[in-house]
């Protein structure tokens, strides 16, 4: 039941500002956030690595109250939520069933915080909850992100439950995010951060995001950009021939002791630049069209630094017969 209309009644909610005023604040510092679907809290591993929730009503309402059962369990037994709204917007008081008989609550969190034994309309303030806590603050999401510098309450609130939850350790807070996947590197540096600091990484990686695939030692990311590398440090296995980089379909791939050989199909009018991993230096790369079968030398340039051979030519989706001869 997610509220559609950004303006009713004198309620405004501009660009989804009460979902973003709940994300932004952590994001802008580095802090990883993740969505919990109310329809889901039925599973019991729904919220089985959730320390602190953040939840609103602000931008939409529940279908029934038999989340809040769940809800209330989850921090009874040592949950920590975080109730941000000031629950006065007009979707409130359409005809739903918190206020259907038999039910008469004022509001869809009234039904929450009853369950949770606070009353129904909380002030804002801290609240224990069996072994759990509950924080409410009377603001709605989106005043944390319609004005600068808006978001210190919120912030401030969730990083004293953290450090209370978490023996004393502070949230750590960075301008900038570093993945892991395999050998891939996925780097996302952020302004209206923290700081304008950039994020720099060594090694020897293949730069995904440029069209050349150039091979670096070091990649120096900036506020507002993203990088995605390939580390050579963790290429599969450094004794077989892998392509690790193309922008094609390969299939039909075909190796010998001094031959390696692949079929590359993909639109036609479009550039195929491609990185191949070669234990030793090539002695010659051919290419032949299938569709005439007709041979084509082929821009071809070895890295002896990261063994890998950097191949350019042109698509065609009947397919490009490759060779490289080491």
């Amino acid at each position: 039941m997610f509220q559609r209309l950004p303006i009713h009644k004198g309620y405004d909610d501009p660009q989804l500002s009460n979902f973003y005023g709940h994300v932004l604040p952590f994001l802008k510092r580095g802090i990883p956030v993740s969505i919990a679907h109310i329809e889901n809290l039925g599973y019991k591993n729904t919220l089985a690595d959730t320390k602190i929730l953040l939840m609103t009503y602000s931008n939409m309402k529940p279908l029934d109250g038999k989340a809040h059962e769940y809800l209330a369990e989850w921090v009874k037994k040592g949950g920590i939520l975080v109730y941000n709204g000031s629950d006065n917007d007009p979707f409130q008081n359409i005809s739903e069933w918190w206020n259907q008989d038999p039910n008469n609550y004022p509001t869809a969190s009234a039904h929450l915080f009853e369950k949770l034994g606070l009353g129904l309309i909380p002030e804002e303030g801290e609240y224990k909850a069996g072994k759990g806590m509950v924080r409410i603050i009377r603001h709605d999401p989106k005043d944390f992100v319609l004005q600068p510098d808006s978001d210190r309450k919120l912030f401030g609130a969730v990083s004293e439950l953290y450090k209370k939850s978490s023996n004393g350790k502070e949230l750590e807070t960075k301008n900038s995010f570093h993945l892991r996947r395999g050998p891939y590197e996925l780097i996302s540096v952020m302004d209206e951060s923290i700081s304008n600091d950039p994020f720099v990484i060594n090694g020897l990686f293949i730069d995904l995001f440029d069209p050349d695939l150039p091979i670096l030692t070091q990649k120096t990311v900036h506020p507002g950009n993203h990088s995605m590398l390939y580390n050579l440090d963790h290429t599969p296995d450094k004794k077989k021939v892998s392509i690790l980089a193309t922008g094609a379909r390969v299939s039909d791939e075909a190796h010998s002791s001094n031959e390696y050989s692949f079929i590359a199909k993909s639109p036609v009018e479009t550039s195929n630049v491609m990185r191949i991993f070669i234990p030793r230096k090539p002695k010659d790369c051919t290419i032949s069209y299938i569709n005439n079968n007709i041979s084509h030398d082929v821009e071809w340039e070895w890295d002896d630094p990261s063994s890998t051979v950097l191949m350019k030519f042109e698509n065609h989706p009947d397919g490009v017969a490759v060779k490289i001869t080491y």
